[in-house]
């Protein structure tokens, strides 16, 4: 089962009260350093709790309230890795889900002022809490808990954990897109509509140029390379286009704009593409919305 739609509460809190300003020691990832206690470091941590607290209550009247059996494990028989049901779709949700809840949860403390390394160990601590967790409830429901799932939530808290200490692969980011054709509800059906979810993986192109060349290529402007499912999860398809990177673009200098422009920047805005569909011609899009 892919990540729980309320991981995006976070997006729920970008209008977090400003932080008083204090003392900095260091400037890290753009965000200073406090030291001691802060108005921003209780905000922040805060915010943390909710998201942590507010996917668990979800997942809980969701899916585990109502379940009555013993705790067992999925037998792989109709989705085996990336193969089977939803056609592999499950898997890159589940390693976005992981890696997207490390990017802000980290993001989300260095605002607050904590230290580099408080931020990245309870990141990566919390992305993998989350995704044990949602296994082990999953084990006492009809979908049993999945050693695959948490393969991949483990694999994307570890690119989160990479990316943060290996500059280079910050030019690899990940992003996701939805639009339902069946209609919006509130919350979104992130794990019943899989049709209207792609995940992205986007390059920037700009950073990888050799320095004579990289004024030619916008800093905003990425290459992206995205992996959904169409036809009621039957046919696979693959899309390649453009995407925009909302911090590159817009440049905040202001800590709480910096943190709204990563928060946001898991979203891939529509822009131009082209989709590959199994079974189908190429469809070519100005603006394409998944």
């Amino acid at each position: 089962m892919i990540v729980r739609p309320s991981l995006f509460l976070c997006l729920v809190l970008l209008a977090a009260p400003r932080g008083a300003a204090q003392d900095s020691l260091e400037v890290t990832d753009g965000f200073r350093r406090v030291d001691g206690g802060s108005t921003k470091k209780t905000i922040a941590t805060a915010m943390v709790g909710t998201i942590v607290t507010g996917t668990l209550i979800d997942s809980y009247f969701t899916w585990w309230a109502t379940a009555e059996k013993p705790f067992s494990f999925l037998g792989h028989t109709d989705e085996n890795w990336l193969s089977g049901a939803h056609n592999g779709i499950d898997k890159p949700g589940h390693f976005f889900g992981a890696f997207c809840m490390f990017r802000i949860v980290n993001n989300m403390l260095l605002w607050g002022g904590y230290d580099r390394s408080t931020a990245f160990w309870w990141a990566a601590g919390i992305g993998l809490w989350n995704g044990l967790e949602i296994e082990i409830g999953d084990g006492f429901t009809p979908y049993g808990f999945d050693y695959q799932d948490l393969v991949f939530d483990v694999a994307g808290v570890g690119y989160g954990m990479l990316q943060s200490q290996v500059p280079f692969l910050q030019n690899f980011n990940l992003k996701f897109s939805y639009w339902s054709k069946k209609g919006f509800t509130s919350p979104a059906n992130f794990t019943t509509d899989y049709d209207a979810l792609t995940i992205w993986m986007t390059v920037n192109v700009h950073n990888l140029l050799p320095t004579s060349l990289d004024k030619y290529w916008p800093a905003f402007l990425r290459l992206a390379v995205g992996y959904g499912v169409d036809d009621n999860e039957t046919r696979r398809e693959v899309a390649i286009g453009l995407d925009l990177n909302i911090e590159s673009l817009f440049s905040p200098s202001n800590e709480d704009w910096l943190l709204t422009t990563r928060i946001a920047d898991v979203l891939h805005l529509p822009a131009p593409a082209v989709k590959f569909t199994q079974g189908k011609v190429p469809r070519y899009y100005l603006f394409n919305l998944k």
